[in-house]
């Protein structure tokens, strides 16, 4: 899950209202995977490829949380 190169700003929060609808192991899969994603995020540390999906990453994981 790419969340910058998949999908362009103009449709993100699109994504985002998508994203809250899930439920079950639809909605638990996507955290999984999204939490996953934010631990690569911290062991890359400066990796600026990475850091770009930092703060779309975040609002993924605070909508789902």
């Amino acid at each position: 899950m790419t969340v910058t190169r998949s999908v362009p700003d103009e449709h993100f929060s699109t994504l985002l209202a998508y994203l809250e609808g899930l439920q079950g192991k639809a909605r638990q899969l996507t955290l999984q995977k999204a939490e996953a994603l934010m631990q690569q995020l911290d062991a890359a540390g400066g990796d600026d490829a990475l850091q770009g999906q930092a703060p779309r990453l975040r609002q993924v994981l605070q909508l789902l949380s």
